[in-house]
């Protein structure tokens, strides 16, 4: 696999609208857990500055299908197929769609591929595979092998990867519901120009650079007043990137 080493940079939330758990579930809470909200899947998502992360999906379990979140989608959605077709050209194998909504909650789009747990083998073919790891009833990891030629012209990067991952984001089309369809015909479909967070790697950075200042502050030697006014200038960096 070819991977860069990256120093170990604290590990942050890809959006702002992530809410980083106050504390890990109970192992009752966790058997009566049936799914992740959005915010819980950025933040697993943005776990990706640490070279190690890169090439790793993360399945999560939604009802019968398993799915593959942000980067995880594009590894299973894209590199995975590119490298099987490079290696058995004359193989003709059945693409994963993509699928792409809007949140609410996040202020912005999510992209997703999902498949249920017989199509393992077709998605996610066993040569590639490094290392497979369940979490959890509700979670598996999945480390894959990236193609070389990744690395051929340049070292990677997480800049680099960042940058592939969110143009084939970008490029997909807004997936249509019944909802979608009602929202067009009343003129009510988000303007995306408008959106409050927009996931530009610019602004992603910017933002993630504040989350590692909030999860590296060392809250238990500092004085209710320090904490206080931390958690007041943080509040209002975040605020100037709504």
């Amino acid at each position: 696999m070819a991977n860069e080493t990256t120093d170990n940079k604290p590990k942050t939330p890809q959006q702002a609208a992530a809410q980083v758990p106050a504390s890990k579930p109970t192992p009752q809470q966790q058997e009566e857990k049936k799914g992740f909200t959005n915010q819980e899947i950025q933040v697993i998502e943005a776990d990706r500055q640490d070279s190690k992360s890169w090439n790793v999906i993360h399945l999560l379990r939604d009802g019968n299908y398993w799915h593959a979140n942000e980067w995880s989608g594009w590894l299973m959605g894209v590199i995975i197929p590119d490298e099987m077709k490079r290696r058995y050209p004359q193989e003709e194998r059945q693409a994963i769609t993509p699928v792409k909504k809007f949140a609410k909650n996040l202020g912005g789009e999510y992209i997703f591929v999902g498949c249920q747990e017989k199509s393992f083998d077709k998605y996610l073919p066993k040569e590639l595979q490094i290392s497979w790891t369940p979490v959890d009833a509700l979670r598996i990891d999945v480390a894959v092998e990236l193609p070389a030629e990744l690395a051929e012209k340049e070292p990677l990067s997480y800049e680099r990867l960042l940058k592939m991952y969110m143009d084939w984001k970008n490029q997909v089309p807004l997936s249509k519901d019944k909802s979608d369809k009602k929202s067009d015909k009343q003129g009510t479909q988000p303007d995306a120009s408008r959106l409050p967070f927009m996931e530009s790697p610019e602004r992603l950075q910017k933002i993630m650079s504040i989350v590692s200042k909030v999860m590296s502050y060392p809250i238990a030697n500092r004085t209710p007043f320090q904490a206080q006014q931390f958690l007041f200038d943080t509040q209002q960096e975040l605020l100037a990137h709504f």
